[in-house]
């Protein structure tokens, strides 16, 4: 019977494709009235696909199946004894809320009732099909909402196998006694002293048809159901819907459970059908998915007027190039485009020239919204500003963690809000020798290089008062440098003043000091200065004809982290016109004090270290100072050659496999128990890294994380370490070279 209903459903489902396909074409070879468009004389020319007419759903679902029944006291039977079942479920709509569902339905029911002396339990093998008709309230709940509820009426075809379990697996019938044990022999039976415990194996394993314990002889182990069910349908997805369900099917047999209203003795029944109840959830899936073109929602005479000509030949950004071919819309008015209606990038760094304030970026370098390139020193200077708002940051390795500290004198610098300087120059690119020498020769220069890590800003004194400013840049303006200005620093730029707001400033110090003079306190800087004459905060106090001693670090072809000599205190950068970035000392009054400090420095690493000397805006030989030579060798002193100060053997690469917020989480330490040579460090945002391995040369580095990758590390890479810290690769190859 089962097959015959399957049969039947799918000639239905048939029919109705096939009359719904029909109804269209009719529609659609209808003859065109004079005012049709175009667009549907397209339409009417050709068939409707089958994905228009049948779209189907399909859906995969797992439940619970209760039993309602003759058993129990209360004939149902509680959900957390109910057994599992299976639905498939394949479904057209119809209209818009209603859907027709052709659905299977695979499972068991099953009961264990031990009521006074009634003693009976079974459990059955059911199968089902059958139509439903569902009903989802879409012609009163709008589309877009994502959750709608259900009500369903359908009629199946279910089979069912009835089995009860009577016998343990010896072969040995349950006899349930009065004190609630199983037993081998009836407790009325004379031999039943000699009965033993038995426990149930709840094995199915008599047929109860076939027992004819009513006398029912051979009755139908089919019948009709009629589900009854109402749910909820959430959509997951453009094509995944979760469907939750609860359906009562009322059948039309009392065989289920073995036990009607004519059941013998204890086993008699009432006179209702046994029913039972599906509880499920299910993923329905759309096999046929078509978004409706907001083309085919149009009126007919929507384009009427248009002039299709003009759009064809339009160009809104008049670039010169047609809308239909400009390939980059909305070009600024002037500026010069290629044949596609794109500016010009010619060092493609994808920002065209226009936009770009760097306009010869390196070649796979990544840069900002205005093009300038975001090489490492940018990205340490923002990794600065973001830990400590300006002020340097630096790292030291304490016990293998790396932590983080404060430069002291910058940080009492950030404290300040007062704090002034002189700019002497400023360079986007090299710095020609003769203005080198002037800004080496100036004893408290210093070089900062400005937000879009191209500038680089040279300005002499530091000062709490605006007026020894102004001096020192009068002092510079008289010797020569009629482009000094006085300025302070915010957000890592130098705000330069205008003469109205010296003026103002130095009024308004002026005041101050008149106030504390009154009340008998002192001003901060205006007393105690230095004997510069210009209250510099500056241990170095130089005046005019004053020697000026530096060490030097190194000359290099690409730019160095200044972190790399952070030993070395204040660090200047200049970049020569054969593009070599050389690094100094801050200036020292006395041959001792460069000494010493150049002392310090080949102690801690820069053997190469070497000192020259500066007077009167010039570089001057060392054998014309104070300072005793050890070589006769005539020094070259406008000769400027690559070298690099650092002991080459502080330089080594290792390869990080990860870095975690702590040690062990993760599987991290399962994998790398079989990886020798494994070091954990902290780092200065909390993480633990893990690094294998030091090589002197990267090419052996790389082999070895390849190896590594083979293993599994797939995302590690190689480091650069210098004297502990990270450094760039870049910057571990040039002090290498």
């Amino acid at each position: 019977m089962l097959k015959k209903v399957l049969f039947i459903s799918f000639i239905l489902i048939c029919s109705f494709v096939k009359a719904q396909t029909a109804d269209s074409s009719a529609k659609t070879t209808s003859p065109p009235t004079s005012k049709t468009s175009s667009k549907s004389e397209k339409t009417q020319s050709e068939p409707p696909a089958l994905g228009d007419v049948f779209k189907p759903k399909i859906s995969l679902g797992a439940g619970m199946l209760s039993f309602h029944g003759d058993l129990y006291s209360k004939h149902y039977q509680a959900p957390w004894t109910a057994r599992i079942g299976y639905d498939l479920n394949i479904s057209q709509r119809l209209f818009k809320p209603l859907q027709l569902n052709f659905n299977v339905l695979f499972g068991k029911l099953g009961a264990n009732e031990w009521i006074n002396n009634r003693q009976e339990n079974f459990q059955s093998e059911i199968r089902s099909g059958g139509l439903s008709l569902l009903y989802d309230f879409g012609n009163f709940i709008p589309d877009r909402c994502r959750i709608r509820p259900w009500v369903s009426v359908g009629v199946n075809s279910f089979e069912f196998l009835s089995k009860t379990d009577r016998k343990d697996k010896n072969g040995n019938t349950y006899y349930y006694w009065s004190d609630g044990s199983i037993k081998n022999i009836d407790e009325s039976a004379p031999t039943a002293s000699l009965a033993v415990n038995l426990n149930r194996d709840y094995v199915y394993e008599t047929d109860i048809r076939e027992s004819n314990k009513d006398g029912f002889g051979k009755y139908q182990e089919r019948a009709w159901a009629f589900p009854v069910g109402a749910g909820a349908l959430m959509k997951v997805t453009d094509r995944v819907d979760l469907k939750i369900g609860f359906q009562y099917y009322f059948t039309t047999t009392d065989y289920i459970d073995g036990i009607t209203n004519k059941s013998i003795g204890t086993r008699s029944g009432t006179r209702q059908k046994d029913n039972f109840v599906y509880t499920s959830f299910a993923l329905q899936y759309d096999l046929v998915l078509k978004k409706k073109s907001k083309i085919d929602t149009l009126p007919d005479n929507y384009f009427d007027g248009i002039d299709w000509l003009a759009i064809d030949n339009g160009d809104y950004d008049e670039d010169g190039v047609k809308d239909w071919d400009d390939k980059c819309h909305g070009t600024p008015k002037g500026v010069k485009v290629d044949a596609m209606g794109c500016p010009f990038d010619d060092d493609n760094d994808g920002v065209p020239n226009h936009a770009d304030d760097e306009l010869a970026s390196p070649a796979g370098v990544e840069v900002n919204m205005k093009g300038v390139a975001l090489t490492d020193d940018y990205w340490q200077n923002w990794y600065n500003q973001y830990m400590d708002s300006g002020a340097v940051v630096k790292t030291e390795i304490l016990n293998n963690v790396y932590a983080v500290k404060k430069d002291s004198a910058t940080a009492d610098v950030a404290k300040n809000e007062n704090q002034y300087t002189v700019e002497l120059a400023r360079y986007s690119g090299p710095v020609p020798n003769d203005e080198m020498a002037y800004l080496l020769s100036v004893g408290d220069v210093k070089s900062t290089i400005l937000p879009d890590n191209t500038t680089v800003l040279y300005t002499a004194g530091t000062y709490k008062e605006i007026q020894n400013a102004v001096k020192r840049r009068d002092v510079i303006r008289a010797e020569g440098n009629k482009n000094a200005k006085v300025g302070y620093f915010k957000n890592g730029d130098l705000v330069t003043l205008s003469d109205d707001e010296i003026n103002n400033l130095v009024e308004a110090s002026k005041k101050a000091s008149e106030l504390a003079n009154s009340t008998g306190t002192n001003s901060a800087g205006t007393s105690g200065g230095t004997n510069d004459g210009f209250g510099a905060s500056d241990e170095n106090e130089f005046a005019k004809g004053d020697i000026v001693y530096r060490v030097q670090l190194g000359a290099y072809k690409n730019r160095i982290s200044k972190e790399v000599f952070r030993n070395a205190g204040t660090v200047l950068e200049l970049k020569t016109d054969d593009n070599v970035y050389r690094y100094a000392t801050k200036g020292y009054k006395t041959i001792e004090g460069a000494a010493n400090a150049k002392a310090d420095l080949v102690l801690e690493g820069y053997g190469d270290a070497f000192i020259t000397a500066y007077k009167d805006g010039k570089r001057i030989p060392m054998n014309t100072t104070k300072a005793t030579m050890e070589t006769t060798e005539k020094e070259d002193i406008t000769k400027i050659e690559s070298f690099s100060s650092v002991d080459k053997s502080l330089v080594s690469f290792k390869i990080q496999l990860g870095a975690l917020r702590k040690a062990g989480s993760n599987d991290m330490e399962e994998k790398i128990k079989d990886i020798e040579g494994i070091e954990k460090q902290g780092t200065g945002s909390g993480m633990i890294r893990y690094t294998s391995g030091t090589f002197s040369d990267y090419s052996k580095a790389d082999k070895y994380r390849q190896e590594l990758a083979d293993k599994g590390f797939v995302e590690a890479f190689v480091i650069a370490v210098f004297k502990g810290e990270i450094i760039s690769i870049q910057e571990a190859q040039e002090l290498l070279k």
